[in-house]
Parts: structure tokens; C-alpha cells; sequence
């Protein structure tokens, strides 16, 4: 393994930079691409503090092959980045062109779970004060591609994890779908609430305690957000560290909500890599990597935990975290909601900015209709503050029936009170940041 250094020197910096003048590109890309492929690097990236090792393949032949899609390979506890380390998933790389990024859920032993919480306690003190979702999605992702000569949209990125990294590739996909195109998880801990480990409890609290931070990071839960994205399951029958019963759990609500994906119980395998798994996954990525990228026409997603989200283009705002907010069945033509907080929602650039439309609420559990009215959205956005409950919203050139009826059960069947006719508050993105969520914004 060959072991970089983040401090260059001043001379170096002014040299790099004429380079990377010279190729078009950001000045740390250019020094990249002088290295040669077939080896491993060594780097530390930190954000806001939070510094931890990431470990880059660069695949052979670098960089004759770029842009390269990447792979981000999250491992288990205790298991360390070494455990990526091997041939047969080097070749899989160098065969696919495919560059790859080891990452770790944890430091010095403490884990994080690949979770979106800070904070976490642990005999001593507290351990990661900025959340491995923040580090990975506002520190890792902008490192690498400002760094590699790399695919910077989703088409070209992957999570691939093993174990406590299998929880991490699914929750991490869940949580944000809109910048992945496929997520594997390896022997993955896939329902939170099937699992007790040491680890576990340090991350998301004694089991029971506090069932709402277990489900608001929970593979499980967040199925419905997956829509889209290739993915694989694959589970040693024979792993006596995770009950095959994840998988077999994540196989069935996929299937429920009618996501294609792969699912493979292997016989006799334990809790392990197995070169035929990386080979059959790399494979696919291949292709997946060759296939020109599109998201769904329609889409779900639900959250806890968080006070903001931005997903496909939606920004949802809210004040209260501890509540889940859903969105089921989103297209430019309307979409349902169900939320526990009022909610601030700025749509995709859908509309046309000179448009008047028609915007309709209606109650999701009784149908009633509760405001109607003529609405024009700047810059091609509308801007909608919604109260608690269960709506469903329909826009278009003139009133109709909202189509699809409800999607999400509701014991409510008031009528729906009267849209505010305040607009949400504009925001105003902070500069340099890369990351399209609460932390970039000012109110």
C-alpha cells in the first residue's frame, strides 16, 4: 500500500496548480492523474473536524480510462480497511475500470454504523461529533471527485458494504437515491431491530429505548426510498455473526413494493467475502456503469430524524425532527403527503416560470378537497407550506380529482384546513458548499 501525504509543500502547490491550469482541471485531479494505476493510496479527509482514513484503488491502466465510476467499499466493525485488500477484487477493478474508495464506519473501535447521527456515546466520552452521513456526503464525495478524474453523477457511483457496511450501503442509498446507482450489501445488517451488538447499542441506544432512532436509520424502514436503483442482497446461509433473516427480511419488502432487485442466500457460506460474490457484482456494475442514467418517473420518500431533506430536487423542511414526514407517489402532477409537522416544500424546477397553475389539497384519508387556488412558481419551483397530516396534492392548467387516491393508510377525515397563502422563505445557498441539505442554507 502506498501511503500519500496531504501536506505538499508551497512550491509544489504552485507547480500542481500551473498543471492543472494546463489540463483543464481542479489542481489536485491533475496530480492524480501523474500517479500510476494498480496500487492502493492512503489519504485522511476531514470535514468540520471529523478527520478519519480513506483508502483509494486506482485501477490499472490509470488514468487512460477516465472519467472512472467509483465504488465506495464500507467494512464491517472491526474489520478494517485491510480487509478490501485483495486480488480478486483489484482485478474485478482493473477489469471494469471501476475506481474503487475503502471507508470505515468506525475510529479506534468506536462505530458509527454508517449512520446519520453525531454524537454517539461510548464508555469515556463521545465519538464522531460530526455524523459519518455529513463526513461521507460533505467531506468524502467532494474530496474524491474534486481529486480523481472521476463520474460525478449518480450513474457512476456505488455503495458496496459488508456487515455493519451492508446496513451502511442500503441506509446511505435510502437516505439520499438521488446520487447512487446501485447498492450492494454483503452479509449486511438490514433490520436494526433483528440485531443486538455492542456496536449496535452505542449507535442507536439500548434496544427499545428509543424506537424511532433505530427505525429513522433503519435499512428496513427506508425500503420504500430505494425506488430505482439496482440492488443486491447476497447472505451466507451459514453466518453466524448475521441472521440470514436480514436479507431474507429486506428480499420480501422489496418485493412487496415491487423494486427489482437481486437476492442471493448462499449455502454454506459464513460470515465472509466470497470471490464468486465480487465477481458476480462487479459484473453487474459493469453494466449498470455502461447504462445511461435516469431517475424514476415517480418516486417515494420518508424520513425522521432530520429537519431537512433534499432528494431528486424536493427540498422538505420541517422543525420537528422526532416525526416522520413521507412523500408517496411524486411527479410533476401532484403527489401525497403525510407528515407529523407542518412542512416547507420547494419542488424541482418542474414548471414553467411563467405558468399559472392550478394547485389543489385534498384530504388523504377522506378525499375532502381542502384549498384550491391559481399559483405561479419562480424560477420554475413551487412553494407550498403544508400542515401536519395526510394530503394529497394535485397541480396542473386547471381543477381535478386527484388521481390514485391514497397510497398511505390515515385515521384522519377532517377536511383539510386552508393553505397558507405565504410562500416559503427563500433560501440562500452558503458558499462552497457541495452538499444540497439544511447545512447549506441560510434562513
Amino acid at each position: 500500500m502506498r501511503t500519500q501525504s496531504l501536506l505538499i509543500p508551497v512550491a509544489l502547490l504552485g507547480m500542481i496548480a500551473g498543471i492543472g491550469g494546463i489540463l483543464g482541471m481542479p489542481p489536485a485531479a491533475a496530480k492524480a492523474q501523474e500517479l500510476p494505476g494498480g496500487q492502493w493510496e492512503s489519504w485522511t479527509v476531514s470535514w468540520r473536524g471529523e478527520a478519519h482514513e480513506v483508502r483509494v484503488y486506482r485501477p490499472a491502466g490509470f488514468p487512460t480510462h477516465r472519467p472512472y465510476p467509483v465504488v465506495y467499499l464500507l467494512s464491517g466493525w472491526a474489520m478494517g480497511l485491510g480487509m478490501w485488500e485483495r486480488p480478486d477484487l483489484q482485478q474485478a477493478a482493473d477489469a471494469t475500470h471501476i475506481l474503487l474508495v475503502a471507508l470505515q464506519g468506525e475510529d479506534d473501535g468506536v462505530p458509527s454504523y454508517y449512520s446519520i447521527y453525531s454524537g454517539l456515546p461510548w464508555p469515556g466520552g463521545s465519538a464522531w461529533q460530526v455524523s459519518f452521513y455529513d463526513w461521507f456526503f460533505q467531506g468524502v464525495l467532494p474530496w474524491v471527485e474534486s481529486r480523481y478524474p472521476v463520474r460525478r453523477d449518480p450513474g457512476g457511483r456505488a455503495l458496496v458494504g459488508f456487515s455493519m457496511g451492508g446496513k451502511g450501503a442500503f441506509s446511505l442509498a435510502a437516505h439520499r437515491p438521488d446520487q447512487f446507482a446501485a447498492a450492494v450489501s454483503i452479509g449486511g445488517v438490514l433490520d436494526l431491530t433483528l440485531h443486538d451488538s455492542e456496536a449496535l447499542r452505542a449507535v442507536y441506544g439500548p434496544k427499545g429505548a428509543d424506537p424511532l432512532r433505530y427505525a429513522a436509520d433503519n435499512p428496513l424502514e427506508l425500503a420504500p426510498n430505494l425506488k430505482g436503483l439496482a440492488l443486491f442482497i447476497f447472505h451466507g446461509a451459514a453466518d453466524p455473526e448475521v441472521n440470514p433473516a436480514h436479507g431474507r427480511r429486506m428480499h420480501e419488502t422489496l418485493q412487496a413494493l415491487g423494486y427489482p432487485h437481486r437476492w442471493e442466500e448462499i449455502p454454506g457460506l459464513g460470515h465472509e467475502v466470497s470471490s464468486a460474490e465480487i465477481a458476480q457484482i462487479f459484473e453487474a456494475l459493469r453494466g449498470i456503469f455502461q447504462t445511461p442514467y435516469r431517475p424514476p418517473d415517480r418516486w417515494s420518500y420518508r424520513f425522521a430524524m432530520a429537519r431537512t431533506r433534499t432528494v431528486y430536487g424536493m427540498r422538505v423542511m420541517k422543525t420537528d425532527p422526532a416525526t416522520w414526514t413521507e412523500l408517496w407517489d411524486v411527479t410533476p402532477a401532484g403527489w401525497e403527503v403525510r407528515s407529523g409537522d407542518p412542512i416547507n416544500l420547494i419542488t424541482p424546477p418542474w414548471y414553467s416560470s411563467r405558468a399559472q397553475l392550478w394547485v389543489q389539497l385534498w384530504n388523504g384519508g377522506s378525499g375532502i378537497l381542502g384549498s384550491e387556488r391559481r399559483m405561479t412558481a419562480p424560477g420554475g419551483r413551487l412553494r407550498l407550506t403544508l400542515p401536519a397530516g395526510h394530503w394529497r396534492i394535485t397541480v396542473g392548467a386547471s381543477p381535478r380529482a386527484p388521481s390514485g387516491g391514497g397510497l398511505i393508510p390515515s385515521d384522519s377525515s377532517l377536511p383539510a384546513p386552508p393553505m397558507t397563502p405565504d410562500p416559503v422563505h427563500p433560501l440562500r445557498r452558503k458558499p462552497l458548499c457541495l452538499e444540497d441539505d439544511l447545512i447549506c442554507y441560510r434562513f
